[in-house]
């Protein structure tokens, strides 16, 4: 087995990890990857992002089991599309993160983006042409091999994720565990556990997001993959819990945090705080720069069923303008009047949109919640 041949396999399978990553990432959190879809004029739907997501952890798999002289044409066309759209979002001046890997504190999508998706599909294009072994035909044939390319893959996807995002890959044993966990999950939901490509998948993403933890520490992959986090409930939805279920019932931004931006629902039909108006505003309180909000990324009251707090990364922006950096959203309190026009959010009146949210409530948003005039709150 020369070493051309094993650069080959290595750029395409890690050209799979990436998108499986990229894929798991969209599935957990759609939010950042619609906007970047809105933007290019796409419905304002989170389906079309799952679509993605499922088209990239699709790919990812076919381009692990099949001909490379296949799935390598495969790469290079939805690369080269990639690299067109990144090109086209940074034309419109899409300001906000691109979505690749659904975060909303990703770099704005700019010629580094487009450079390297280009780059991307020539490569592939030109590994298709010389045909080498797919990870899984490597397996069979060499396994020593195969695990030096699957090592090399991951490497060069971290590298890969911290060009494009700005971002350190994920080091934390908790933040591996939920990573690896949502992909085990993902699965396992979708094939039987004695699946051998179930096995392969969890195994390979156990190793890539966690692999110092799987290496090192005793126990199978499934135990790696699933340690203790959620399996379901609305803690695994991507959104953020409202500040009344974490805040003693008062629906205002609690203490260490700071109203970072605001978005409204549009068709509000509930029963809750501003159904008479039928419109509703969210206010994201993002933590402090510098001071990280206790407890971490949780789900609030420590229960699945219960939204995610202090776990997404990204800041729309319109609100304290003066306080610089992009921090996680710690909770989202509800306003029945524009933020802009309450003095005491100091929000710009810059208008973004979710009607997705409409149907998001919390039992401390009911009656007799009364929404303070002037004051954002209850």
């Amino acid at each position: 087995m020369t070493i051309a041949v094993l650069a080959g396999t290595s750029l395409v399978t890690m050209l799979a990890v990436v998108l499986a990553w990229a894929g798991m990432s969209k599935v957990r959190h759609p939010e950042p990857t619609r906007r970047a879809l809105v933007a290019l004029g796409a419905p304002a739907t989170a389906g079309l992002t799952l679509v993605l997501a499922a088209a990239e952890l699709g790919i990812a798999v076919v381009v692990l089991v099949v001909p490379v002289g296949v799935s390598g044409v495969v790469l290079a066309g939805f690369f080269a599309c990639l690299a067109l759209t990144t090109g086209l979002l940074a034309r419109k001046g899409h300001d906000a993160g691109c979505g690749c890997f659904g975060e909303g504190d990703e770099q704005p999508p700019g010629r580094v983006h487009v450079l390297v998706n280009l780059a991307a599909a020539v490569g592939a294009g030109v590994v298709a042409l010389q045909s080498p072994p797919s990870l899984a035909d490597l397996m069979r044939t060499d396994p020593g091999a195969a695990f030096v390319v699957l090592v090399v893959a991951c490497v060069g996807a971290m590298i890969w994720r911290l060009v494009l995002t700005g971002r350190e890959a994920p080091a934390a044993i908790p933040v591996s565990d939920r990573l690896v966990s949502a992909s085990a999950t993902f699965l396992e939901e979708r094939f039987s556990r004695r699946s051998a490509l179930v096995r392969i998948a969890v195994a390979g993403s156990a190793f890539c997001i966690a692999p110092v933890r799987y290496l090192l520490y005793p126990g199978s992959a499934l135990a790696v993959i699933a340690p203790s986090s959620c399996a379901g409930g609305e803690c695994t939805d991507g959104y953020t819990a409202f500040c009344c279920e974490i805040n003693k019932g008062l629906n205002e931004c609690p203490s260490g945090t700071f109203p970072g931006g605001w978005w409204m629902c549009t068709d509000y039909r509930g029963r809750q705080l501003c159904a008479s108006q039928g419109v509703r505003y969210y206010v994201d309180c993002n933590a402090l720069p510098g001071r990280p909000f206790p407890g971490g990324c949780t789900c609030a009251n420590n229960s699945c069923d219960n939204r995610r707090v202090n776990c997404n990364i990204f800041r729309y922006g319109q609100c304290n303008t003066h306080i610089g950096g992009v921090t996680a959203v710690v909770c989202r309190m509800v306003t029945c009047q524009n933020p802009g026009s309450i003095p005491a959010l100091n929000c710009s009146s810059s208008v973004a949109v979710d009607d997705a949210v409409c149907a998001h409530e919390a039992p401390c948003l009911q009656e007799p919640a009364l929404e303070l005039a002037g004051a954002g709150g209850v």
